[in-house]
């Protein structure tokens, strides 16, 4: 061992230099070590604590972050997923709607179809009882004139029989 402190330096010791400039370097070095862990040290400690502090409670806050975006990006896929069936629920209601409106007109329409058949087949009625009565108001005026040149002209029993058989017979057929 005496041989790697001879090789390390000139005087066979391996401080080197003055040994008086060692000891009080020494004792400068032990003094400010001291005096850093007597005053320094505390603040020190105080500036590292407060470091992790702050790094943990940013960890913390970027911990908290994430699950309120991780709660926010649920809730809009939920919603997302809920307008889908909400879109399909109202594409549905629609499609009902449209099957009970078209039910509704096709019925209304076939009423409608069945009264204006019914007012057409009355209609049809009412003329036709119009004109019976317009042809038996003729056959009255017709009557009339004839009666009034039968009148004019004496008639017999017979003729005034054969009249009467001949204007009931075209008032029967007629009607």
């Amino acid at each position: 061992m005496n041989f790697l402190f001879a090789a390390g330096a000139e005087n066979g010791v391996i401080i080197p230099g003055d040994t008086n400039e060692v000891i009080w370097g020494t004792i400068s070095f032990t003094i400010v070590v001291v005096l850093f862990l007597w005053k320094g040290l505390g603040p020190v400690k105080v500036m590292w604590h407060a470091r992790i502090d702050r790094i943990r409670n940013e960890v913390t806050s970027a911990a908290d972050t994430r699950a309120a975006a991780e709660a926010k990006l649920a809730e809009v896929e939920s919603n997302i997923a809920n307008a889908a069936d909400e879109r399909q629920r109202i594409i549905a209601g629609a499609r009902t709607d449209a099957q009970t409106v078209k039910a509704q007109i096709i019925t209304r329409a076939g009423t409608d179809a069945s009264d204006l058949k019914a007012r057409g087949l009355a209609d049809a009625e009412s003329a036709k009882l119009q004109a019976t009565s317009d042809l038996q108001s003729e056959i009255g005026v017709l009557a009339l004139g004839a009666a009034e040149k039968v009148v004019a002209n004496s008639l017999d029993a017979a003729t005034q029989n054969e009249l009467i058989d001949s204007y009931i017979n075209s008032v029967g057929a007629s009607s």
